[in-house]
């Protein structure tokens, strides 16, 4: 697996072009209307789209990450996007029009996790997360409806990013004065995209000030990011442990103690971990996060601590 560092802005910003849109996807409209086209989103009334009359813009089905809540969106792109499903774009929507189930909406009534269609003139400032050009709406829609249908959990992204910060408080020796943070989503249930993977190791590094390598610990122990020391004198022959001196490694996996059980509604078991060294590590073990229909996942149960 490749190794993404996240945090290091491209030194060159290149204005790229899109050569085509999007392939268009049809949806009925919630309201009732016309179908819904993402080729051609539709926009409030009172907003100006500086479009040549044969122009039509490019449009780009996203997830939101984070940031609804101050107007600055972290974006993970949905499908194939522009860069393959694994884009991740910054958007401030504050002088954006918004649309929401096909009506003019202030930019406050979007949300974490929302699906969203973001329709622009196609050019994008490659850094990290990418930029996007002259924005001229964005579309977007309440659970159950559009592109966020029925039975879609909600804000994925926004759990584990809470399991992520609560476990970085914890025994805070064990990440205090790193520089690197090591991020393992590869096996975290509930089926995140590469692009929402990517924004999540962005954003948790933005947060703590760290720059975030991701990969399991077999990988990254192959890169050389873990120096091996002797256990001394008395240990057996070539023993050592294992320790990271400038950062910790950060994952969330799966508890298939569960395996078996059946619940009405969507569970996720899991068990989350932050390593520093052989001798240095602390757990979150049989954590469990209720989905509620049409709701969001606002929380999560441990079932028990545990430090070596």
């Amino acid at each position: 697996m490749k190794l993404w560092k996240f945090g290091l802005a491209l030194a060159l910003c290149l204005s790229l072009t899109a050569c085509g849109n999007i392939p268009a996807e049809t949806s009925e409209d919630p309201a009732g209307t016309a179908p819904l086209t993402a080729g051609t989103p539709p926009a409030p009334a009172d907003s100006t789209l500086s479009l040549d009359p044969d122009e039509e813009p490019t449009v780009l089905t996203c997830r939101i990450v984070d940031g609804a809540e101050d107007g600055t969106l972290l974006l993970a792109e949905l499908d194939e996007g522009l860069h393959g499903g694994t884009g991740v774009y910054r958007l401030a929507v504050k002088d954006v029009p918004v649309t929401l189930d096909g009506e003019a909406a202030e930019p406050s009534a979007l949300e974490d996790g929302m699906a969203v269609d973001v329709a622009f003139n196609g050019t994008v400032m490659e850094t990290f997360p990418a930029q996007l050009g002259e924005v001229y709406s964005v579309s977007a829609w309440t659970r159950g409806r559009g592109r966020s249908p029925a039975g879609t959990t909600y804000d994925l992204c926004g759990l584990y990013l809470q399991v992520l910060d609560d476990l970085w408080e914890k025994d805070k020796g064990l990440n205090e004065n790193i520089t690197l943070a090591g991020l393992d989503l590869s096996q975290a249930p509930g089926e995140l995209t590469e692009s929402e993977k990517a924004a999540l190791a962005w954003r948790f590094g933005e947060l703590h000030g760290v720059e975030v390598v991701t990969g399991t610990f077999d990988e990254l122990k192959e890169q050389g990011y873990f120096t091996a020391e002797s256990l001394g004198d008395g240990a057996p022959e070539g023993a050592a442990f294992l320790h990271w001196e400038d950062g910790c490694l950060f994952s969330i996996t799966p508890n298939e103690n569960h395996e078996d059980e059946a619940y009405t509604l969507p569970v996720l078991f899991f068990n989350a971990e932050k390593w520093r060294s052989s001798l240095g590590a602390y757990f979150f073990y049989d954590c469990s996060a209720v989905w509620p229909e049409f709701g969001t996942w606002s929380g999560y149960q441990i079932g028990s601590e545990m430090i070596s």
